[in-house]
């Protein structure tokens, strides 16, 4: 019996790191308990630091864990060296191109395996890979084919304790955002689970953990509006609220009522910016800046909690991009602002092509790549924008840190204090 042990990284770079499991890891755990004559564990290294010895660790990355993961699995070798297998993955790896890992895997990188696509797949592959191995997945799962994820690993006590939890019915998107990984990742498509499917985590959620509250991970919750109304009859019968995201340019009255009569308290919708150049020349966003007022205030109307979703170091951002996007929030006065510094993240299309976009990528050390806000200004920006200066860009963030913690509107629920430019 082969012992393996999969490792959810520190993410360090979450405010909170309980308030969302690793669906993905968890899901390929999921599958893993089923494959003959291997046994499974979990390391949770938000809180655990011992890494026992085992045959094969499975570790996930995006972009942001991508240094951890590199210290970690560097950490395994010291210790067990060739003993063990270090199989790797998530979309980080998802997002560049094969022959490059290739090459890597063999000249730099303390790991045996890369996994490319869906890893509910691609791990079985990988546990007899040989060394130095990529194994990429083609074409798109069904996943109604697979379990859901393996709640029963994670610590009850620390995810939870908020008798909330968080769950995904799909996978992809199908528009062309120029900042997202998700068409390189996804094909332009999204697959759906069944409601029966979904159902059955739900179930389990309220059942083994006291889950009363769930936050949708889907990109577009509404979009397939058949399926929606379905999935809102399901959750109508729950007696649980929920969060979700939707696109401005999905809501109507009929969803609205939709997601009222099932329970929905919060709305996030992807705002990005307050400039309709910015959105239509710079990211092919496919929305303007009035469907994104009309999206807030609507449902705030009716009732619901807002977010707006917001970036800032955007290709088209001038010296007064802050100025107009305070404006927007003080007309649409959402509830909650989730604010991050624009990256150029791997597989996005102003990574593919920032010359497209008046974009200069100027480090590659993935050390530097974080989009998460922080208190201290003069977080440093990896590219260069040919509308802006750098100090412009910091300024401009600055601005809305102001405003935001001032206000109380960050998601960073800390940061929310009197707060003043230096």
């Amino acid at each position: 019996m082969r012992k393996a042990y999969f490792i959810r990284l520190k993410e360090s770079w979450r405010a909170e790191p309980y308030s969302d499991p690793p669906l993905g890891l968890l899901s390929v755990m999921a599958e893993a308990k089923n494959i003959s004559g291997l046994e499974i564990g979990f390391i949770d290294m938000a809180h655990e630091t011992k890494i026992p010895k085992a045959d094969i660790y499975g570790i996930s990355a995006c972009t942001l864990d991508f240094p951890e993961l590199i210290k970690v699995s560097n950490r395994i070798k010291d210790m067990y060296g060739g003993d063990s297998k270090i199989i790797v993955g998530g979309p980080h790896f998802d997002s560049i191109d094969e022959l490059y890992w290739k090459i890597d895997i063999k000249d730099n990188m303390p790991v045996d395996v890369i996994c490319r696509g869906e890893g509910e797949y691609t791990f079985r592959k990988a546990i007899d890979a040989p060394t130095n191995s990529v194994i990429t997945q083609t074409g798109l799962l069904d996943l109604d084919l697979f379990a859901g994820p393996a709640f029963e690993f994670l610590d009850k006590d620390k995810y939870f304790n908020k008798k909330s939890s968080t769950l995904m019915t799909s996978r992809g998107c199908p528009y062309h955002c120029t900042f997202c990984a998700s068409p390189t990742l996804h094909k332009q498509k999204v697959r759906f689970r069944s409601v029966d499917n979904v159902e059955k985590d739900l179930d389990n959620l309220i059942k083994e953990y006291g889950v009363n509250e769930i936050r949708w991970q889907d990109d577009c919750f509404t979009i397939n509006k058949p399926r929606f109304e379905k999935l809102s009859h399901m959750l109508s019968t729950k007696g649980i609220t929920y969060r979700c995201s939707m696109r401005v340019d999905q809501v109507d009255n009929n969803t609205l009522n939709l997601l009222k009569k099932s329970s929905c308290k919060e709305i996030g919708f992807g705002i990005e910016s307050a400039e309709d150049n910015i959105l239509q020349n710079y990211l092919n966003k496919r929305t303007t800046v009035s469907q994104n007022k009309y999206a807030l205030k609507i449902t705030k109307k009716e009732g619901f909690k807002t977010r707006a979703f917001i970036m800032i170091g955007l290709p088209g951002e001038n010296k007064d991009s802050a100025k107009k996007m305070i404006e927007f929030l003080e007309e649409t006065n959402p509830d909650v602002v989730t604010l991050t510094s624009f990256m150029p993240l791997p597989g996005c299309d102003i990574y593919n092509k920032p010359e497209n976009y008046g974009v200069t990528i100027l480090d590659n050390d993935w050390a530097k790549y974080d989009i998460a806000l922080k208190l201290a200004p003069n977080a440093p920006f990896v590219h260069r924008i040919n509308t802006a200066t750098i100090e412009e860009m910091e300024k401009n963030r600055e601005m809305l840190k102001e405003y935001l913690f001032n206000k109380g509107k960050s998601n960073v629920s800390i940061y929310n204090k009197p707060y003043k430019i230096k």
